[in-house]
């Protein structure tokens, strides 16, 4: 969905097979909230949070734990 022409609030996007690859959230046109992307396979590649636009805390990265600031 779209607020004053940027996105905002919930955003999915699939591979050409029909697999999802990305599921986020975004608010006033940034990352915000749960991020996830999924391989064409449908396994997990990451998984973790933003906050406005940035990185936080704990995240799943190419089977690697990355830890960024607090959210």
């Amino acid at each position: 969905t779209f607020r004053d022409g940027v996105r905002d609030g919930p955003y999915e996007y699939y591979h050409e097979n029909g697999q999802l690859e990305v599921k986020t959230t975004f608010e006033n046109g940034e990352y915000d909230g749960p991020w996830e992307t999924y391989h064409e396979n449908g396994q997990l590649e990451s998984k973790g949070t933003y906050k406005d636009g940035e990185k936080c805390g704990e995240w799943l990265e190419e089977g690697e734990t990355v830890t960024y600031d607090p959210c």
